[in-house]
């Protein structure tokens, strides 16, 4: 069980690759939550962060990430709550929730509700990834946690990865503007993101 969940952990992005980048037109709901959710409860505290300096980052549009205020927000769980693919949201959290919130080589990442508990907010917790909730219940990050991705004019998820880009990173604050995706459900939650907004 180690041996998988240690295999598993290694390529968490490639698996949120597939569930979120190359998605077939009819594919069910329910294994998106299914595999999302079996990526959320495999991952954990490791001893390194599997950082990779070297991929392709994503190119986002002039004025894409800005630090003005981009309007009243509600939280992740708020969101999820809402679920509304007609209407604009404003969702608020941190990039988190998980060892490795970005996948590698399209522009998605985890946001995280603040009622997730943090590494960083444990006293004595050294887990090299603070941003991670690897001490919360499997299920509670499921249902705290969205994913959030940058698509084209055509709809398809732009290339490479947002981690480094414009500020972007693991633990940051965000707020995100955009619309709820047509893939989305009450608890595999997706935004397309129009403007991201750094809080710290």
């Amino acid at each position: 069980m180690e041996m998988f969940t240690a295999q598993f952990t290694r390529n968490s992005p490639i698996f949120l690759n597939h569930i979120f980048i190359k998605p077939m037109k009819n594919f069910p709901n329910n294994v998106y939550l299914f595999i999302f959710s079996s990526l959320i409860y495999f991952s954990g505290c490791s001893n390194n962060s599997d950082s990779e300096p070297n991929l392709k980052k994503a190119v986002l549009p002039n004025n894409f990430i800005v630090r003005k205020d981009i309007g009243a927000s509600m939280g992740v769980n708020g969101a999820k709550d809402t679920n509304n693919t007609d209407k604009i949201l404003v969702v608020e959290g941190f990039i988190g929730g998980m060892k490795n919130p970005f996948t590698a080589n399209r522009a998605v990442f985890v946001l995280g509700d603040d009622s997730l508990e943090t590494c960083d907010e444990i006293p004595g917790d050294n887990c090299p990834t603070p941003w991670d909730a690897c001490c919360e219940d499997r299920r509670k990050i499921v249902n705290s946690t969205m994913s959030v991705q940058v698509i084209d004019h055509n709809g398809t998820i732009i290339d490479g990865t947002l981690e480094g880009v414009g500020g972007i990173e693991a633990g940051k604050r965000v707020k995100v503007k955009g619309r709820v995706s047509n893939k989305s459900t009450a608890q595999a939650f997706i935004l397309n993101a129009e403007q991201i907004q750094l809080l710290n």
